[in-house]
């Protein structure tokens, strides 16, 4: 008896060593499937992409005899941001400074964005106020416009935008009127965005004294600030982005990151880029170029939280940095940051977080643009007194 009972479990062990042997032999994935009680799935574990970019760029787009032989860079800069597109890497949203030049306003075009627009030109009258510095109103009024142009894929429902108030500016920089634009933006599948561009008045670039430079830079930003909290809506998420001349200054330390700790509702907004440098979500992190837009700190994109969703930077690259066997396009780098939206629970975005039409009387000026011909297709509320789609 004990021989016939063990010549069974001898074979039905034999066997289904065998069989398992085989099975591991002519089916290799079994053994990795039944890792899925061990792992997560890779469907779960998989990490969602970015709903949307935005790039911030000084593109130096300064007139003759400012600068000269700009055209060549700014049509460069438009082909490069073209064949991204071909590739579909663009950015979806560019934020241009210093787009003064007739090459600057028609990157959009070349690039092929089809909703654009710019800042309002300013109506403000100016005359020379002092010897000591007889470059802050030497002329009877600003002699270019903002330099700020917005370029989107994605529907421009609103726009508000101002030049900075009489005064407020120092030297060189009088002769442009900076300001700040908004804009709402309809981003597919997910709900509305804010975004605004502005840029700051520089410093020894403006040739103007210390304290003349510091006292405009103080009005700015306090406008700037006002701005912003009477028209942003505080339900949805902004990114305020552009060329801020920050630095490591230690007067201009104590001017903008209070102001905007201030209207983020005393907590200090995060700062994009760093973000992503600290946590190494940048495939170029500790490269040259990254280091140096942190350091020289007048290229920033901040984010504030909305009541209802916020914003996570989780990706940062540098398209127009230092160019092989060349010059840099401009002076500044250009650089974009991949956003993802995000709310404080899982549920999806709310009837009211939709998007839609702004009213006018909300908004300085709205722009709803088609496939256009123009340069630059701009449509402002103060000047038409309506809303015009192109």
């Amino acid at each position: 008896m004990r021989k016939s009972v063990r010549k069974p479990c001898m074979a039905m062990l034999l066997a289904g060593t065998l069989l398992f042997a085989g099975e591991a032999v002519a089916q290799p994935a079994a053994q990795l499937a039944a890792l899925d009680f061990a792992l997560p799935p890779i469907e779960t574990a998989r990490i969602p992409g970015p709903d949307f970019s935005v790039m911030t760029y000084n593109v130096k787009g300064l007139p003759w005899p400012i600068a000269k032989g700009r055209a060549d860079a700014l049509e460069r800069i438009a082909d490069r941001l073209a064949a991204m597109r071909e590739g579909g890497v663009q950015p979806a949203v560019v934020l241009l400074q210093e787009a003064f030049r007739s090459e600057a306003k028609a990157i959009g075009d070349r690039a092929g964005y089809r909703y654009q627009t710019g800042g309002a030109k300013a109506r403000r009258v100016a005359s020379p106020v002092s010897r000591r510095a007889p470059l802050r109103r030497r002329a009877a009024s600003p002699q270019l416009d903002s330099g700020l142009v917005v370029m989107s894929d994605f529907p421009i429902l609103g726009i508000s935008s101002a030049a900075f108030p009489n005064g407020a500016c120092a030297g060189m920089d009088c002769f442009a009127a900076k300001g700040v634009v908004l804009v709402t933006l309809a981003v597919p599948g997910k709900g509305r965005v804010e975004i605004a561009t502005t840029h700051l008045n520089s410093k020894g670039a403006s040739w103007a004294p210390e304290k003349e430079t510091e006292r405009a830079y103080r009005e700015q930003v306090d406008f700037l600030v006002d701005f912003l909290r009477s028209n942003r809506n505080p339900a949805i998420p902004l990114i305020l982005a552009g060329d801020f001349n920050l630095g490591d200054r230690e007067e201009r330390l104590a001017i903008l990151p209070p102001a905007l700790t201030k209207l983020n509702g005393g907590q200090a907004p995060s700062e994009a880029l760093r973000g992503c440098i600290d946590a190494e979500s940048m495939f170029d992190a500790h490269s040259d170029d990254a280091q140096w837009v942190l350091e020289r700190a007048r290229d920033m994109q901040y984010v504030l939280p909305g009541d209802r969703r916020t914003l996570a930077a989780i990706a940062a690259r540098i398209p127009f940095g230092t160019e092989s066997g060349g010059e840099p396009l401009s002076d500044h780098f250009g650089y974009m940051i991949d956003y993802r939206l995000t709310a404080p629970s899982s549920q999806l975005a709310s009837q009211d977080e939709k998007p839609e039409i702004v009213p006018i009387s909300k908004v300085s000026s709205v722009s709803v643009s088609i496939p256009h011909a123009s340069p630059l297709s701009m449509v402002h509320a103060e000047e038409q007194g309506e809303i015009r789609a192109n």
